[in-house]
């Protein structure tokens, strides 16, 4: 007698189609914040309301304190419904980039970063989940790669754009066009998550391992550090939004390819521990690099550099506690975006702290170059 195979999992009917579909709302994302999110910090350093750097920088502590905190609210067991949960996020930063287009730098810097910050995980956990899901120890790096892959790579063309509608209709036009980009993408993500998909999220540190979070530490003061030091430096090279545009897409260029290559490179060798060394060590000199660099061919260059092996360890760092906790993908999900907002909160007030006491924006890289070091402790 043969007996009937296994009920398949909920939700995993057409698990390449469902991937792909995923995929695509994370490129609407990506396109949408990429195109305006990569001139925020360039925005209120400019005429005609240049704020110093340092008030500029609060936008983005702001964003990831907000988002940390937002994490604890929602990891306190209960289900929450994934469809509910992205629609909030996205509205919410619909509303942050028109506050851009309308409203005083000053009063952008709080509610700008506070959207974003809300943003973030309302967005992310629940989408976060809904890709990992997709995934199985055989394509698990490659499919996650892809996620940072595709975020990249559309990054490529949004940053050209956005720059290019900056130099020729303004700011605002741009703030208020990726507003718009965001509620299509809400429309969307309405229409392919299903009402009944829900998660509930916990914070587990203690499964998660010491090793393992301070890796992640190291990814979010990366993170964070990066979100200043490298639009400021550029800025401070060329004020051509479409010149800024092309090095922010080449930057994201330079990454997208490291992610998916490796990602494959990764799933054929079923090997992930020599990768969590690599990224951080051919890290070190393109930091010093950018440090030094003061033309920008050369920064241009460091960055690229950067962007290529910074984005090595990451993917591996996550797809090696996927397979540790496949059975708790929620728990991995908020613990890992609770440790990248509150480490990128850490990295921001360590950066506050160099300009505060004279250091310029280059200094910041002395930095990356040694926070990116935890990445390797990963296990």
């Amino acid at each position: 007698m043969v007996s009937a195979p296994p009920a398949p999992p909920p939700f995993r009917i057409s698990q390449r189609f469902r991937y792909r579909e995923l995929l695509g709302l994370v490129a609407m994302q990506s396109f949408g914040n990429q195109m305006t999110g990569s001139f925020w910090i360039v925005y209120l350093v400019s005429r005609p309301q240049p704020l110093d750097f340092r008030v500029a920088t609060l936008l983005w502590v702001i964003a990831f304190l907000t988002a940390a905190l937002g994490v604890l609210l929602m990891a306190r067991g209960r289900r929450i419904a994934a469809r509910t949960s992205m629609t909030v996020g996205l509205g919410t930063m619909a509303a942050g980039h028109f506050a851009f287009a309308f409203l005083p730098a000053n009063w952008v810097v709080l509610l700008g970063g506070l959207a974003f910050g809300v943003y973030l995980p309302l967005f992310w956990l629940p989408m976060n989940s809904l890709l990992v899901r997709e995934t199985s120890p055989a394509n698990r790096a490659g499919r996650l790669a892809g996620v940072t892959a595709t975020f990249m790579t559309v990054a490529v063309v949004a940053p050209v754009l956005g720059g290019y509608l900056a130099d020729t209709v303004g700011f605002p036009f741009l703030f208020s066009l990726g507003g718009l980009i965001l509620v299509g993408n809400l429309i969307r993500a309405r229409r392919l998550v299903r009402r009944e998909e829900s998660f509930s999220y916990v914070i587990d540190l203690r499964r998660m391992g010491s090793r393992t979070a301070l890796a992640f530490a190291g990814q979010g003061g990366v993170d964070g550090l990066l979100s200043v030091a490298t639009p400021l430096g550029s800025f401070l090279l060329t004020r051509d939004s479409f010149t800024l545009g092309l090095l922010f897409a080449l930057f994201s260029l330079a990454a997208g390819i490291a992610a998916v290559v490796l990602g494959r490179v990764s799933d054929r060798v079923k090997v992930r521990s020599p990768f969590l060394l690599l990224g951080p060590a051919l890290s070190i000199p393109a930091c010093l690099l950018a440090f030094f660099s003061r033309n920008l061919e050369s920064f241009a260059f460091a960055i690229g550099w950067l962007s290529m092996t910074s984005v090595v360890a990451p993917s591996f760092i996550y797809t090696i506690l996927v397979d540790r906790m496949e059975d708790s993908i929620p728990a991995v999900t908020a613990t890992r975006e609770f440790i990248l907002n509150a480490s990128r909160s850490v990295a921001l007030f360590a950066g506050l702290i160099v300009l505060a006491s004279g250091g310029d924006v280059y200094a910041l890289y002395l930095l990356v170059g040694g926070v990116i070091l935890l990445e390797a402790l990963a296990r």
